[in-house]
């Protein structure tokens, strides 16, 4: 149990180094976050064992160029979409390690209730981000 806990973590952590909003965007796409969560609840939920917070900011300034960093960061802090993301990286029991892998209604995965995907939920402001800037994935 520890090792998948560990694996996940891991697999979460390389995912935000490669930037959430760059290449790894389509394999994250199925990890999952609270919408509806204050900033209170996201951070006593980070110090649990299941749930790490994402740092858009941080994770754009350590793996892109500082100048292309600066610009996908400006331009999505414009589109409205949220700093962090407080995702679960303990996986679901009988999940396949997420929350919402078997549930069978795709267009509840960015609702905004309940529990969403990153990409389903913020997708288009993550590839428009980039677009803006000249780059791709």
């Amino acid at each position: 149990m520890f090792s998948r806990t560990l694996t996940n973590v891991a697999a979460g952590v390389a995912l935000a180094a490669a930037g959430v909003l760059g290449t790894g965007v389509a394999a994250y796409a199925h990890e999952c976050f609270n919408p509806n969560r204050s900033d209170q609840g996201d951070a006593g939920a980070s110090h649990s064992q299941a749930w790490w917070t994402l740092d858009v900011a941080e994770a754009l300034t350590s793996e892109l160029p500082a100048e292309d960093a600066e610009c996908v960061l400006a331009a999505y802090e414009a589109s409205g979409a949220p700093a962090t993301f407080t995702i679960m990286v303990k996986g679901a029991v009988g999940q396949d390690g997420t929350i919402a892998s078997n549930n069978p209604n795709e267009e509840l995965a960015g609702d905004g209730s309940g529990i969403d995907e990153i990409f389903a939920a913020y997708g288009a402001e993550i590839i428009g981000s980039y677009e803006a800037c000249g780059l791709s994935f």
